[in-house]
């Protein structure tokens, strides 16, 4: 049985199937600040439909984080209120409208990616860095299709809201090119949960 791909009809769907699997598959490892965390490497999660559905109490956080994304006055006050804020590195540099663009001129283009972790990021003097690494959007046969990279991403806390911010943006970039929303696939680096999460995740997959 191959344990890091998993593939789901909606994101709640992918949520549970992904926390099940980490859970009881994953390694038990020591990460970097002294915390436990369960990981599976390498992990893929392929949703081939247009599904934009909350997993259920998640829905406050999935708008908090999503809205920035696609709203450049939202993002740059968020970007100045954290660290890094991932809607204020998408408008950097135009960023956004630029691949928007780069779709309009060239539908077929394999160059429509939006880098969201800087060569900065690497700095020791830099105490938290972007989770979520880079997004390339792929136009086939009307469809606009997206691909997430994240370097490390914390299912069962964070992973609801990651991926329907990126399934938002995806709708406001098809919708802007006048195309139809197709799949999504996420792939982490590090897939995991903290096991201070585990009477929580406990409950949640009993």
């Amino acid at each position: 049985m191959v344990y890091n791909k998993i593939t789901a009809s909606t994101i709640p769907e992918s949520y549970k199937k992904s926390v099940y699997r980490v859970w009881n598959f994953g390694d038990d490892v020591l990460d970097e600040r002294g915390d436990w965390i369960r990981e599976i490497c390498d992990y893929s999660i392929h949703i081939p439909t247009d599904d934009c559905s909350h997993v259920p109490g998640f829905e406050v956080r999935d708008n908090d984080f999503a809205k920035p994304l696609i709203n450049k006055e939202l993002a740059i006050k968020k970007g100045e209120q954290f660290v890094y804020a991932y809607g204020d590195r998408l408008f950097t540099f135009d960023q956004l409208e630029k691949t928007i663009q780069a779709l309009i001129d060239n539908p077929s283009t394999r160059r429509a990616y939006i880098p969201l972790y800087n060569w900065s990021d690497n700095s020791k003097f830099v105490e938290d860095v972007p989770c979520w690494v880079g997004l390339q959007f792929l136009l086939r046969k009307g469809n606009l299709n997206l691909i997430d990279t994240f370097r490390s991403n914390d299912l069962f806390y964070a992973y609801p809201s990651d991926v329907y911010g990126a399934r938002v943006l995806q709708y406001y970039v098809a919708d802007r090119i006048g195309a139809s929303v197709g799949w999504i696939t996420e792939h982490a680096g590090s897939m995991h949960i903290r096991m201070t999460d585990e009477d929580a995740v406990l409950k949640f997959l009993s």
